[in-house]
């Protein structure tokens, strides 16, 4: 259970990074005439009402992988990690790739990033 609660990283870490991105994206938009507080309030609505189906999928994902690959076995952490990493996030690299949604990929290398940090609050739940 205490390597599921190391996920906080991932959500937190996604979570602030896409809601900066589509701050910028909103404030920058020359359509748009929005000051710093709208782009925040386009932002929120942006991540927590649009990407209702990416953050049910990407938590969801998280629990199965962590569940399937580290909870029974710590050994080799980083080759779990980075593979839960490409299992987690293939979905959202398809959604790049059709779509063209260009913050499913800003998600997709902050989780890469997060699950590095992750393997040490891994490691140190764990007492290795």
């Amino acid at each position: 259970m205490k390597i599921l609660t190391t996920n906080w990283i991932n959500i937190f870490g996604v979570f602030i990074v896409t809601l900066f991105y589509a701050v910028i994206l909103n404030y920058s938009n020359s359509n748009l005439n929005y000051n710093i507080f709208q782009s925040v309030v386009a932002g929120l609505i942006l991540i927590c009402l649009y990407g209702m189906i990416f953050w049910g999928l990407f938590i969801i994902s998280l629990i199965v992988a962590d569940l399937l690959l580290i909870v029974w076995s710590q050994k080799l952490l980083k080759q779990k990690l980075l593979l839960e990493w490409l299992l987690v996030s293939s979905p959202f690299i398809y959604w790049v790739i059709k779509y063209q949604e260009w913050i499913s990929l800003i998600g997709i290398i902050t989780f890469f990033i997060t699950q590095l940090l992750r393997e040490r609050l891994i490691a140190k739940a764990m007492g290795i």
